[in-house]
C-alpha cells in the first residue's frame, strides 16, 4: 500500500532539476501513505515524472522498490495496492511463457510482467485486488492511470486545459498543492452535491478541472497531443445485470455452502502478507464472519481490534469481545473517552484531502490507530451491507412506498406543505395530545423535528425520489446556497435496468455511489493516515457476481437482511452472540455540537467567513445552528457537512 504522484510537462516548462524537486515534494506530502521508502523516476525526455511512497507489504527487500521499470524497459510504474492472486498469475506466466527472470517476489513486478505479456487491458481483467497505478509506455508514449473495480484505492488527475498544460495525478489532492501550476478553484456544482450527500460523488472532485479515475476503468494521456481517453474494463452495473439474469439454480443451503467456499478462498488470498496482519472486529455480522473464516484458516490466533466507549449507547466492544472469545482470536480493545475521540476532529481536514462528512470517520480513524500498534494490514467487513442487503433503509423505504404510492400526488403535496409550514410549537402540542391516547409515543424525543423530516418524504412521486431524498441532508429548496442554479439530478435509480426490483435498484445504487464515494473513502483515508493497509474480502468481484446471481430472498427475509451471511456465520459462532439490532459505527456528533464542540463549530460558522466565501446563505446557516443548539431540531448531519467543508477549506487554503 502506497502513495503515488506525478505529472507530465509536455512543453518542458521547468528545468529537470526543478521538476524533480516538484515531484519529490508531491511524494513527500504523501509520506504517511508509505513511510518505508521513497523513490522518483523520470523518462529520458524529462517530461514525465513519477513519485512513490512505499508501505512495504510484500517483498520487503529493495527488489520491491518503486517506481519500477519492466524487464524490457518499455514500462515504468508507480503502483498503490495489492494483487491478491499474483502468485497464481506468476505460476501461469512461468508455465505459459516460461518466464523465470524474477528480481524479487513483489506483486508490482508480477503486474509489470503481466502487462508485458498480455497488454494492459487484458491484465486488468485477469488481476484480483485493489489498486491505483500510473504506468508510462515508452513505445506508445502515453501515461495510463488505472483504478480497481470498486474504487478502493483513490487516484485524482487534472485536465491540462485547467492547469497551464500540465497533466497532474496523485493518490490524494493534498499532493497537488506542491505543484506550482495547480490552480485550485472550487467547483460549486460539486459543492452543491457534496452538502446534499456528505461526500463528493460520481468520480468528481471539489476542484474544477480535476477528476477521479472511475472504478473499473483507466485513462490514457498522449504525451504529444495531451488528449485524455477513458477505457472501461469492468462495470459493476453490467456485471450485476449479467449475474442477475443467470440466476443461481440451487437451494438456499447450496448457495450458502458455495458462498462460504468462495469466501474461504478469497480471504485466504487476502491473508498473504510479509508483515503482521489482523482484522477489525465490531461484533456485527460482516466483520465477525470475515474474522471467523480468517481464524479457521490460521495456525495462530488472529489479531483483532475494536474500540470501546464508556457510554453504552455507542459501545459495541462487549459484542466484539464475546465474538472474539468464541472464535479464539487475540483480541485488543482500546477503551477511549469521548474527549479522546473529539481530539481527532481537528485532524480530519488533513486526513481527508477533500470535504468529507460521514461522522463515523472519527471512530474509524481511532480504531485504525489502535490496530496500527500491532499490525500493518487489517481485513474489514466493508461492502457486506450493499451487496447482501444489510441496510434497514432498503426494506423500510419499500414499506413507506407501498403506502404512499396510493395517495394522489395533490393530496401528498398538500399534506407535506401544511406540515412543513406548521410551527414546532404547534406540532409539539398536537403530539402531546396524541401521546395521551397512545402513551407508547411519549418517549419519542424531538417529535416535531421527526414529524417534519418524516412528512417531507411523503411528497415523492416515485420510489427513486423517495430513496434518493431519504439520503439527502440538504434539499435544493432549503435555500442554503446564495445561488440555486444547480443541476439537482443526482444519480437516478430509475436509470438502472428494469429487471431489478426497487430494493435491488437501491442496493446497486449504493454500490455505484455510496460504497465507493463514502464507505471506501472513509476507510482508506482513515487507515492510510496512520500507514495501515485495509482489505475488504466482500469486494472481490467474483463474490460480487455470485451475490447478484442469488434471489433476493436469499439475502432479505421478513425485513432482515444478510440472511445468507448469517447462515454461514452460525457455523462459527452461536447465533445469540450476533443476532441483535444493527448498530451504526457512530458517535453523538449532535450532542457534541451543543457541548464540547460548540466553540469550534461557532468559529467555523462565523457569518463573516461564510459571507466572504460567497457560497452559502449565512442567515440560513445561523438559523439552523440556533435551532440545533436550542434542541428544537436535530440538524447534526446538515451542520456536519458545512463544518467539514469549512474546516477543510480553512486547512487547504492556509
Amino acid at each position: 500500500m502506497c502513495g503515488i504522484a506525478g505529472f507530465l510537462d509536455q512543453r518542458n516548462h521547468f528545468q529537470p532539476e526543478k521538476s524533480h524537486n516538484i515531484v519529490k515534494n508531491m511524494g513527500n506530502i504523501l509520506s504517511f501513505r508509505g513511510p518505508d521508502s521513497f523513490g522518483t523516476w523520470s523518462d529520458s525526455t524529462k517530461k514525465i515524472f513519477f513519485a512513490h511512497q512505499r508501505l512495504a507489504i510484500l517483498d520487503l527487500s529493495i527488489a520491491g522498490h518503486q517506481p519500477m521499470t519492466s524487464f524490457s524497459s518499455r514500462y515504468s510504474i508507480t503502483f498503490n495496492g495489492e494483487i491478491y492472486n499474483h502468485l497464481e498469475l506468476r505460476a501461469s506466466l512461468m508455465k505459459e511463457f516460461y518466464f523465470n527472470n524474477w528480481n524479487g517476489s513483489s506483486d508490482t513486478e508480477t503486474l509489470l510482467v503481466m502487462i508485458e505479456h498480455y497488454g494492459l487491458h487484458d491484465t486488468l481483467i485477469k488481476i484480483q485486488g485493489m489498486f491505483a497505478f500510473a504506468i508510462w509506455d515508452e513505445v506508445e508514449k502515453k501515461i495510463f492511470i488505472c483504478r480497481d473495480r470498486f474504487g478502493e484505492k483513490p487516484v485524482y488527475f487534472s485536465s491540462p486545459k485547467n492547469h497551464d498544460g500540465f497533466f497532474i495525478f496523485g493518490s490524494e489532492l493534498s499532493s497537488f498543492k506542491a505543484h506550482p501550476k495547480f490552480c485550485p478553484q472550487i467547483n460549486k456544482q460539486v459543492l452543491h452535491e457534496y452538502v446534499q450527500l456528505g461526500y463528493v460523488p460520481n468520480s468528481q472532485c471539489i476542484f474544477s478541472g480535476v477528476s477521479k479515475v472511475k472504478p473499473g476503468s483507466y485513462i490514457s494521456i498522449d504525451s504529444f497531443s495531451m488528449e485524455i481517453k477513458e477505457y472501461i474494463y469492468w462495470d459493476a452495473e453490467s456485471e450485476a445485470f449479467k449475474s442477475h439474469r443467470n440466476k443461481f439454480k440451487g437451494s438456499f443451503n447450496e448457495a450458502s455452502d458455495e458462498l462460504e467456499l468462495q469466501l474461504r478462498k478469497k480471504i485466504s488470498n487476502q491473508m498473504i502478507s510479509d508483515v503482521p496482519l489482523g482484522s477489525f472486529l465490531s461484533g456485527g455480522i460482516d466483520s465477525s464472519l470475515i474474522t471467523a473464516i480468517m481464524q479457521s484458516q490460521s495456525l495462530k490466533p488472529v489479531r483483532t481490534f475494536t474500540i470501546g466507549f464508556d457510554e453504552a449507547e455507542w459501545d459495541e466492544s462487549t459484542h466484539a469481545s464475546a465474538v472474539a472469545k468464541a472464535i479464539g482470536t487475540n483480541h485488543s480493545e482500546d477503551r477511549i473517552t469521548f474527549q479522546e475521540a473529539i481530539s481527532v476532529i481537528p485532524k480530519l481536514s488533513e486526513i481527508y484531502s477533500e470535504p468529507f462528512a460521514d461522522a463515523s470517520q472519527i471512530p474509524t480513524h481511532v480504531v485504525s490507530q489502535s490496530a496500527k500498534k500491532s499490525v500493518i494490514v487489517a481485513l474489514t467487513g466493508d461492502a457486506g451491507d450493499e451487496i447482501f442487503c444489510g441496510y434497514d433503509r432498503y426494506h423500510v423505504n419499500q414499506q413507506i412506498w407501498n403506502i404512499i404510492k396510493f395517495f394522489p400526488a395533490s393530496i401528498k403535496t398538500s399534506i407535506a406543505r401544511q406540515i412543513d409550514n406548521m410551527s414546532l410549537e404547534k406540532l409539539n402540542t398536537y403530539f402531546k395530545f396524541l401521546s395521551k391516547i397512545a402513551p407508547s409515543l411519549s418517549n419519542i424525543s424531538r417529535p416535531a423535528d421527526k414529524i417534519k423530516k418524516g412528512f417531507k418524504l411523503l411528497n415523492n412521486s416515485t420510489f427513486n425520489d423517495l430513496y434518493i431524498n431519504s439520503q439527502k441532508f440538504w434539499e435544493t429548496s432549503d435555500t442554503l446556497f446564495l445561488s440555486n442554479s444547480f443541476d439537482d439530478d443526482l444519480s437516478n435509480i430509475n436509470q438502472l435496468n428494469s429487471s431489478f426490483n426497487n430494493i435491488e435498484k437501491a442496493m446497486l445504487h449504493d454500490t455505484l455511489g455510496y460504497l465507493t464515494d463514502d464507505i471506501l473513502v472513509k476507510v482508506d483515508r482513515a487507515a492510510m493516515s496512520v500507514s495501515l493497509e485495509t482489505r475488504a474480502p466482500f469486494l472481490d468481484h467474483e463474490i460480487y457476481s455470485f451475490a447478484w446471481s442469488l434471489p433476493l430472498s436469499y439475502k432479505l427475509s421478513q425485513g432482515n437482511g444478510k440472511r445468507i451471511l448469517k447462515n454461514i456465520l452460525y457455523k462459527y459462532v452461536d447465533r445469540n452472540l450476533v443476532d441483535r439490532p444493527k448498530m451504526g459505527f457512530g458517535v453523538p456528533v449532535g450532542e457534541w455540537l451543543k457541548g464540547p464542540l460548540k466553540d469550534w463549530a461557532a468559529d467555523l460558522l462565523d457569518p463573516v467567513v461564510i459571507k466572504e466565501q460567497e457560497n452559502f446563505c449565512s442567515k440560513k446557516i445561523q438559523k439552523v445552528w440556533r435551532e440545533h443548539i436550542s434542541g428544537d431540531r436535530n440538524w447534526q448531519n446538515q451542520l456536519w457537512t458545512i463544518l467539514m467543508y469549512q474546516s477543510w477549506h480553512k486547512n487547504y487554503y492556509k
